[in-house]
C-alpha cells in the first residue's frame, strides 16, 4: 500500500468515526457494536429464544416481502427510523384517558385500534424496538402480549445496534402505508399479565408473593420523586432490583446464567412476582426477563405503578394503602 493511498485509508477511517460522533451527538441515539453470533448464542439459551431477534435477523426479515411482519419503534421521533417500521410514542399506547393520572396503558379496545391502524392481524409477526434503553419496546411487547398476539418479538439492543450494524435509517412508515385492518384481541387476559392496585394491596404481607421495585435507587430510597407522581416511597416490603442490571454495557440483555443469579432470590421463592416501576414501563422490561428470558412463569407486571399507588397515598389519602407504603415524607 502506498502512501497516498495509506491517507485515503485513513482519511476514511477518520470520516466514519467522526459521522458517528456528529450522530449520536445530534440524535442521542448511541451506536453500539455486537457480535451477531455471540448474540444469537446467547439468545438460543433463553427459555423462549423466539420472542428475540438480532438486527441481521430481523434485516433477513425485513428483505422478505413475503413475510407479514410489523415492526414498532417504541421511541420519539429522533434520528430516523429502521426503514419499513413505524413508529410509535408513549401517548399512543399509554396515553388512555380513562384514569385520573398518567401513565395507564391503553384499554383493549385502543389497542385494538391503535394495531388496526398499523395493519396489524392476528397473524402478523410484531418485532419491537426503542433506542438506547429497551424498556419501552418490553412495554409494548407486554401489551400486546396481554391482547393475547402470539408472535411477539423484541429487537435485542433496539435500533443502538441495528446502526451499529451498519443498516442504514430513514423516514418510518405513516398510519395508511399498511391497509387498514379489524384488529381483535385473539385472547385479551388482563389479569394473567397485569397487577391491579388491590391485586398489588393484596400482595404486601402475603407469602405468596413477591413484589420487585425496578426504578432507580433514589426513587426506591424516598430521596427522588420523578414527574408524574404524587410523592416518594415505595411499597412495602418490595425487593429492589434496578432494571437496567438485566443490561449489558451494549445495551442488549445479558446471558441467561447472569440473570438467574441477578434474580436468585425471585426464583428461588417459587411465588408470583410483582414488578413495578414509575408507570409499568421499567417492569415491563423486568417482566420480559423472569419471564421470556428465565421462563418465570408465574408473573405480573404492575400497570399503575408508583403513579397509580402514590395517587391513593397523595391525593386519595387512602389508608390502606398508606399503611402499605413506605419512605414518604
Amino acid at each position: 500500500m502506498n502512501k497516498k493511498t495509506k491517507i485515503i485509508s485513513l482519511s476514511l477511517v477518520v470520516i466514519a468515526v467522526l459521522g458517528i460522533f456528529i450522530y449520536q451527538y445530534m440524535t442521542r441515539i448511541e451506536v453500539r457494536e455486537v457480535d451477531f453470533s455471540v448474540q444469537e448464542a446467547k439468545i438460543s439459551e433463553y427459555a423462549n429464544p423466539n420472542a428475540f431477534v438480532t438486527a441481521e435477523q430481523l434485516k433477513t426479515m425485513l428483505d422478505d416481502t413475503s413475510k407479514d411482519v410489523v415492526v414498532i419503534g417504541t421511541m420519539d421521533a429522533r434520528g430516523g427510523a429502521i426503514p419499513g417500521s413505524f413508529q410509535v410514542w408513549r401517548p399512543d399506547y399509554s396515553g388512555t384517558d380513562v384514569y385520573a393520572f398518567g401513565g395507564m396503558a391503553n384499554t383493549k379496545e385502543e389497542m385494538e385500534r391503535l394495531f388496526s391502524q398499523l395493519g396489524i392481524t392476528p397473524e402478523t409477526t410484531i418485532v419491537t424496538y426503542a433506542a438506547n434503553d429497551q424498556h419501552d419496546s418490553a412495554r409494548v411487547f407486554w401489551q400486546a402480549k396481554m391482547l393475547g398476539h402470539e408472535d411477539v418479538r423484541l429487537l435485542d439492543g433496539g435500533i443502538n445496534v441495528w446502526i451499529g450494524a451498519g443498516y442504514e435509517t430513514g423516514d418510518p412508515l405513516n398510519i395508511g402505508d399498511r391497509p387498514e385492518t379489524n384488529y381483535e384481541a385473539p385472547d385479551f387476559n388482563e389479569a394473567g399479565f397485569n397487577a391491579t392496585l388491590d391485586v398489588v394491596a393484596g400482595a404486601v404481607n402475603n407469602d405468596d408473593y413477591i413484589i420487585l421495585d425496578t426504578r432507580s435507587e433514589s426513587e426506591e430510597d424516598g430521596s427522588r420523586t420523578l414527574s408524574g407522581a404524587f410523592g416518594p416511597g415505595k411499597i412495602k416490603g418490595s425487593l429492589f432490583i434496578e432494571y437496567s442490571k438485566a443490561t449489558t454495557e451494549e445495551g442488549t440483555i445479558k446471558p441467561r446464567a447472569e440473570l438467574e443469579e441477578l434474580y436468585a432470590d425471585v426464583l428461588a421463592s417459587e411465588k408470583t412476582a410483582i414488578s413495578y416501576c414509575q408507570s409499568g414501563v421499567r417492569s415491563a422490561y423486568t417482566w420480559l426477563i423472569l419471564t421470556e428470558v428465565l421462563g418465570y412463569e408465574d408473573a405480573l407486571n404492575y400497570d399503575g405503578s408508583w403513579i397509580e399507588w402514590s395517587y391513593e397515598v397523595y391525593e386519595n389519602e387512602n389508608d390502606e394503602i398508606i399503611q402499605l407504603t413506605e419512605n414518604t415524607n
